[in-house]
């Protein structure tokens, strides 16, 4: 353990008394000489703004030597507590210094940066209106359906997420680790990301078979390497932010250098929710709506930062934006995310492990997440300004875009030296609408508070075989002014990032060469992935073959406009039918979208977009509502299940849960099915309707365990718990299915006898009434007999009667200290209780049905209880204390 050690030192007191008068930023230039401005520089940005009055703090420290810096603490006669950080050995935690010390800390000559400590981490919003029809999910998941997530796996981290989640179910890595805080946020992150569907397609992720682990954002460093790639991790999701900070520290550092290298690793972060606020520090300071990434964590090169979509497709006025403090475009890409941008973050990790495990289908290996990146950021759709911005990135995330470059080998795969060059030859078509290429690689971390944060700088150039001609990749300005960072993108050489985007849009047919050249790399050669694609015609986005477009509600329908402008109109018919119906007029194919108030039917369907020279219809698809599973009865031995009737619906598909995802149970043409529990391998069920033969979607998911839903015997229910005339009870029944006899019992001394018999009918209401109860206290049953005879019961009910002149007082006799309950006709009555002997003991006014009496610090024995009412009738009854 390190040394603890006071400061006693009648110099250094000196000095820190003078110090202590004078904020931060301005001691490093009034202070004696010892504390030179490279002392202050040694700060991160917000450490160098504290106030002197500010307690006594932790702090992150990267030091040259341990050894020497302990050497350093004792000659001071510092006293902090000191700890190390895991992975990181020169990497040290120290507790219990005030602003004026941490200044003296700084200028120690083994003291290479200071940062902030851990802080509170706060999930960037909640899950509201997903649509997995914005990013491709639904047409990347119906063209390669063997891509869903098999074999891999993903880490959510911060708050536990639910285990017991059904979801996820079975799937989870080390469910006994998530003690603690559980978070409904951090279950519908993992619920995007990998959730089966088996509540409803609700809880359909982006992919349904990934193993799912969880680590906690308490720790703001990276997790041990060794414990993500021994749990076979290969994406890790951070949806949390800890306050604007736009700078390169060590935590930044520690990420970089992480996934330099573990270069199969991807963490992907939330841009964040402060879209609105501004950085404090730095080149990009107090100006609003700029530079405000939550978390320097976030500025790290070779991760991703995912900004968030409006259900518009407009980046949300919250969602935070770029620049990074050196000028580098963050962030870099956007996904829908109407609940703001950890929804966004987790959908492109959920795409990030398809891409992932097209890869390795094919090559038997994970691919360098600078490949994966690349793939990700080279098939985002535009948003806004051609080119990159400091709001969207480099577009919106692609999910069928970025797995057809990986199926289709649109990538390199190479290293450069500097001066080194490396090419690709692009053979281009006539009838491209757009030529993109993407260069990443995954740099080595820089130092912290670099002026700038590449380390090897690597360039990409297309140019054309035939006539020589250049294009060179997309920049921004960084200026530090409004009107210069929201200027769109130029052509030329980047010198800031370490992603690299050339698009030529209609690029006449010929021969293109992509050439990749190490412009600056210190040491050996730096890997990189090139990929690249031509966008050419257009086509149907969704709805895709046999998925479920939901009838009668607002339903967004998409398209890939391609190389086609102008408007269309956009129609639809059902399959039965030719005639064609006209959706809208003057549709805009460059938008991409249309929603769509779809007609409440179920059939088979097609949308087309009719314009000039075109008829480009979709694949058949489905209209049709949910089907909604209900429970008939739910008994011992069996359980009965029905639903209510689909148009055009031949037959239906009940699922149950199995041992991770639903799985077919039964198929009826019946709205009607009886089920052996021995047949039932879990608890939940489903039932989806066919349609023409094609399977529409299921609805929710309910689940027929005995203790949450009836054996024929909804409810059963007295009117009134006291009455002074007629006992009346209501029944409700869940089906009348196989019911043969409904029955009002009540209890006498030698059991339960009928007072009240009758048929059942249509309905699943009844009424019983007991036209004769017996003064005092009454239990009462429902009882339902099945036409095979088996008998059903409900719970007991107590109903007193109380007939003029009646007084019952119960539970009698009571052990004393305990409550007895008076029942009596009358609505109020004054009570007063009195001794044996007729010494009075107590007196109150009860208003009520039943007259709660307290028998608090009463001994036990015999008491009369004079009830008066308020016509000054007089009652009277007994109790005994026991």
């Amino acid at each position: 353990m390190p040394p603890r050690y006071k400061l006693k030192h009648t110099f250094w007191l000196t000095v820190l008394c003078l110090l202590a008068l004078l904020p931060l930023h301005l001691q490093a230039q009034q202070a004696d000489s010892s504390f030179p401005k490279q002392a202050v520089r040694k700060l991160a940005p917000h450490l160098q703004q504290l106030s002197r009055d500010l307690p006594a703090a932790s702090y992150r420290i990267r030091v040259s030597n341990k050894e020497r810096f302990y050497t350093w603490l004792q000659q001071q006669q510092l006293n902090p507590t000191v700890s190390e950080q895991g992975e990181r050995p020169n990497t040290l935690l120290i507790s219990g210094l005030n602003p004026t010390q941490l200044l003296l800390l700084a200028d120690s000559p083994e003291v290479l940066y200071i940062d902030k400590s851990n802080r509170q981490a706060i999930e960037e919003l909640e899950l509201r209106d997903a649509d997995f029809v914005v990013n491709n999910v639904y047409a990347a998941q119906a063209e390669f359906p063997e891509i869903a997530g098999q074999g891999m796996a993903v880490s959510v981290k911060e708050y536990a997420f639910d285990p017991d989640d059904i979801d996820l179910q079975s799937r989870i890595i080390d469910p006994q680790s998530m003690e603690g805080n559980r978070s409904p946020h951090a279950t519908t992150m993992a619920t995007l990301i990998a959730g089966a569907g088996n509540t409803g397609p609700n809880g359909r992720g982006v992919t349904q078979h990934a193993l799912i682990g969880h680590s906690s954002f308490e720790e703001l460093f990276p997790d041990k390497s060794d414990a993500l790639l021994t749990q076979g991790i290969s994406v890790q999701n951070h949806s949390y932010g800890v306050g604007v900070e736009n700078y390169y520290g060590l935590e930044a550092q520690a990420y970089d250098q992480q996934s330099y290298q573990h270069p199969e690793l991807l963490h992907v972060f939330s841009s964040g929710n402060s879209g609105d606020k501004s950085e404090t520090s730095g080149t990009y300071a107090n100006l609003p709506g700029i530079a405000n990434l939550t978390g320097q964590f976030k500025t790290s090169k070779n991760t991703l930062s995912v900004g968030a979509l409006d259900p518009d497709g407009q980046v949300g006025m919250l969602s935070s934006r770029g620049p990074a403090y050196d000028g580098r475009i963050k962030p870099e890409l956007v996904a829908h995310g109407a609940g703001g941008t950890s929804q966004a973050a987790a959908v492109v990790s959920g795409i990030a492990l398809l891409v992932q495990q097209s890869y390795q289908a094919q090559y038997g290996s994970l691919p360098p997440a600078s490949l994966l990146k690349a793939a990700l950021i080279n098939s985002a759709d535009e948003v806004g300004n051609p080119g990159p911005d400091f709001v969207s990135g480099f577009g919106n995330a692609d999910a069928l875009g970025a797995l057809r470059t990986i199926q289709a080998k649109q990538f390199r795969l190479d290293a450069v030296a500097t001066g080194q060059s490396r090419s690709i030859q692009l053979k281009v078509p006539t009838g491209v609408r757009r030529l993109k290429a993407t260069l990443v690689w995954h740099d080595p971390e820089a130092e912290p508070n670099a002026e700038r944060a590449l380390i090897n700088d690597l360039d990409l150039v297309l140019r054309n075989t035939f006539s020589g001609k250049i294009w060179r990749p997309w920049v921004l300005s960084t200026y530090p002014h409004p009107d210069s960072l929201h200027r769109p993108a130029r052509r030329s050489i980047d010198r800031l990032n370490n992603v690299e985007q050339i698009t030529l849009d209609a690029p006449a047919a010929g021969t293109y060469t992509l050439q990749v050249t190490g412009y600056n790399v210190p040491q050996g050669a730096q890997e990189f992935s090139l990929v690249y694609e031509l966008e050419q015609g257009i086509e149907w986005l969704y709805p895709v073959a046999a998925s479920t477009v939901q009838a009668g509600q607002p339903n967004r329908v998409a398209w890939q406009a391609g190389t086609v402008t102008g408007t269309a109109t956009l129609q639809y018919r059902l399959q039965a039918s030719d005639t064609w119906y006209t959706i809208a007029e003057g549709v805009d194919l460059r938008q991409g979208s249309y929603t769509w108030q779809t007609p409440d039917t179920a059939a088979v369907a097609q949308l087309r977009i009719l314009t000039k020279g075109m008829d480009l219809q979709t694949e058949a698809f489905i209209l049709a509502r949910p089907t909604d599973l209900r429970i008939g009865f739910n008994c011992e031995e069996q359980v009965m299940l029905h639903w209510s009737k689909q148009p055009n619906a031949q037959e239906y598909q009940l699922f149950q849960l199995g041992a991770t995802h639903l799985e077919p149970l039964l198929r009826t043409t019946d709205t009607l099915a009886i089920i052996d529990r021995s047949a039932l391998q879990g608890s939940y069920l489903a039932v989806a309707p066919l349609i023409q033969g094609t399977q529409a979607t299921y609805g929710r998911s309910i689940t027929a365990e005995a203790e949450t839903s009836p054996c024929y015997i909804s409810s059963f229910q007295p009117s009134q718990l006291v009455t002074p005339d007629v006992a009346r009870f209501s029944l409700s029944l869940s089906t009348t299915h196989q019911l043969g006899f409904l029955r009002l019992e009540r209890l006498e001394k030698d059991g339960f006898k009928t007072v009240h018999a009758g048929t059942p009918s249509s309905s699943l209401r009844y009424q019983f009434i007991d036209e004769s109860p017996i003064p005092g206290r009454n239990i009462y049953r429902a009882s339902v007999t099945t036409t095979d005879g088996k008998m059903i019961y409900s719970q007991d009910e107590t109903v007193i009667h109380t007939p003029k002149n009646f007084v019952q007082v119960y539970p009698n006799p009571v052990r004393a200290g305990e409550t007895v309950f008076v029942a009596v006709e009358s609505e109020t009555v004054k009570v007063q209780v009195f001794d044996r002997l007729g010494r009075f003991v107590q007196e109150s006014q009860e208003t009520g049905m039943l007259k709660e009496l307290h028998t608090k610090g009463l001994p036990p024995g015999l008491y009369i209880i004079r009830l008066t009412n308020e016509k000054g009738a007089v009652l009277s009854g007994k109790m005994l204390l026991q």
